[in-house]
C-alpha cells in the first residue's frame, strides 16, 4: 500500500483534492484544495479545458499544504447518466467434495454480470451483496462451505461511456493518473454509514451542486443506487431570480441567511442585501428568502421520495436517511426532509481521520474522504475498489482480502 494517496472530487460548485497518508494508527489528511468548479453540469464534465483548470489549482493547493506530488487520485464518478440494478448468477459446486471454491465465487459473479448493458454504456461497479448455498441464504462468505449450488447477488452499476471517456480526459490533462472511478454516493456511504447501519437498512443522500447521489443500503450492502438532476445550484438560481442578484451574490446569501423551512424564520427579521449594477441594497424579510427556497428543497426531496419508492425498499429503512454534501448545510433541511420522506434524518460528516481533519469535517468532504478510505483498503497491485468486483485480473485475491475485511 501506498504511504500517500489522492482523491479528486469533481463536483458542479467544487473540485476539491484531498491527499491522506495511511499508517496503522489510521488515515490521516495532509492536504486539501478546493476552488471553484469550472466546466462541469450535473455531475458531468462539460468543458474538458475548463475542469483541467479547476483540477491543477486545486491540486496545487493540497500539494503545498501537504508537500505531495498529486500524480494519481481516486475519482468520483456522478451524474444521472448512472444506472444500477441488481442481478442474480447461479452456478453448480463441481468438485468432488462439494466445497464452495473462489473459483466458484468467480463463476457465480461472472455468470450475475450477464444483464442487457446499452451499446453506450459500461460496467463501472459489480458489487457483491449476498450468496445462497442450496437452501442456506444471507451468506456474505461462501467459500469452504458445503452444498450443491451456488447463488450470489450482485448491485451493477452502469456508466456512460462518454461521461467516463471525459472525465479521464479532464484528469489526465492536468497531468494526473486516473487509478479508479468510483460512484459517489459510494464513496459518501464509505466515509459517513457504519456497518450497523448498512446492515439495518439507512439510505445516504448526497447533495452536490447540480445533483443528488442516493444509495440504499440493506443486510450491509448496496441495494439500490440512482442519481436525480436537481441540486444545490439549482436553489442558488431561484434566489438569483427571486431576489434579482448575480449568482455569487444569491450563493452567499443561500449559505448565510438562506433556511429551507419558512415556519422556521421569525417573521420580522430581515436582512440588507448588496447594492447590485447601480442599485441601492434594499432591505429583505428572511421569510421571503426562506419562501424562495422551500419549495425547490421540497421538490427536490419528493424527487428522492420516488426514487425509495421506486427501490421497493422504503419500508425497510430501519436507520432512516443520511444527508452528505454541502446542500445538506443549509438550515432547516433536516426537519425538511423528516416531513416529505416521513423517515428520521440525520446529516453525517465523515469520521475518524486524523491530521487536518477540521479541514474535511463537514458534510461536503463525504465524497473526498470516502474515496480515500476505498483506496486505502486497496493492495499495491492497485486493482479496483475491494467491494467492486471487475471482469479484469485479480478477482479472487480481491475477494478474498474484501472477505477478511468486512467480515
Amino acid at each position: 500500500m501506498k504511504e500517500f494517496i489522492n482523491a479528486i472530487d469533481i463536483g458542479s460548485s467544487l473540485i476539491r483534492v484531498v491527499v491522506g497518508r495511511v499508517s496503522e494508527e489510521g488515515m490521516e489528511i495532509v492536504g486539501v484544495g478546493a476552488v471553484p468548479s469550472k466546466g462541469v453540469r450535473g455531475g458531468v464534465v462539460v468543458n474538458i479545458e475548463n475542469v483541467v483548470q479547476s483540477i491543477a489549482d486545486a491540486a496545487r493547493e493540497a500539494e503545498l499544504m501537504s508537500g505531495v506530488m498529486v500524480q494519481d487520485a481516486y475519482v468520483n464518478v456522478s451524474g444521472k447518466h448512472l444506472h444500477g440494478e441488481n442481478s442474480r448468477g447461479v452456478v453448480a459446486i463441481t468438485n468432488r467434495e462439494r466445497v464452495v471454491t473462489e473459483n466458484d465465487v468467480y463463476r457465480v459473479i461472472e455468470g450475475a454480470q450477464y444483464v442487457r448493458i446499452p451499446a453506450d454504456q459500461e460496467i463501472l461497479h459489480v458489487l457483491a451483496r449476498e450468496f445462497s448455498v442450496d437452501d442456506q441464504t444471507g451468506i456474505k462468505d461462501p467459500i469452504g462451505m458445503t452444498g450443491v449450488r451456488l447463488e450470489g447477488e450482485v448491485h451493477i452499476v452502469m456508466a456512460a461511456r462518454t461521461a467516463l471517456t471525459n472525465l479521464n480526459k479532464a484528469i489526465s490533462g492536468a497531468g494526473i493518473r486516473m487509478v479508479d472511478g468510483i460512484m459517489s454516493s459510494l464513496a459518501s456511504a464509505e466515509s459517513c454509514l457504519s456497518p450497523g447501519e448498512k446492515d439495518l437498512g439507512t439510505v445516504v443522500v448526497d447533495m452536490g451542486g447540480g445533483v443528488c447521489d442516493i444509495a440504499i443500503y440493506l443486510e450491509g450492502g448496496l441495494y439500490y443506487s440512482s442519481v436525480i438532476p436537481l441540486g444545490g445550484i439549482h436553489v442558488t438560481q431561484d434566489l438569483s431570480i427571486g431576489l434579482k442578484l448575480p449568482l455569487e451574490q444569491a450563493e452567499i446569501v443561500k449559505k448565510s441567511m438562506g433556511c429551507a423551512r419558512t415556519n422556521l424564520v421569525d417573521p420580522t427579521d430581515k436582512v440588507e442585501l448588496p447594492a447590485v449594477q447601480g442599485r441601492p441594497p434594499r432591505w429583505v424579510l428572511l421569510k421571503d428568502i426562506a419562501a424562495i427556497i422551500e419549495p425547490r428543497m421540497t421538490e427536490i426531496f419528493e424527487f428522492i421520495d420516488e426514487q425509495l419508492v421506486r427501490s421497493g425498499k422504503k419500508n425497510a429503512l430501519a436507520g432512516g436517511v443520511v444527508l452528505t454534501g454541502g446542500a445538506a448545510l443549509l438550515d432547516g433541511t433536516v426537519s425538511l426532509a423528516e416531513e416529505v420522506l416521513g423517515l428520521n434524518a440525520t446529516v453525517a460528516s465523515p469520521a475518524q481521520v486524523g491530521g487536518f481533519s477540521d479541514r474535511v469535517d463537514s458534510p461536503e468532504y463525504a465524497t473526498s474522504v470516502g474515496l480515500l478510505r476505498f483506496a486505502a483498503r486497496i493492495g499495491d497491485d492497485g486493482s479496483s475498489a475491494p467491494q467492486t468486483i471487475e471482469r479484469e485480473g485479480g478477482l479472487i485475491t480481491r475477494l478474498k482480502n474484501w472477505f477478511q475485511e468486512n467480515l
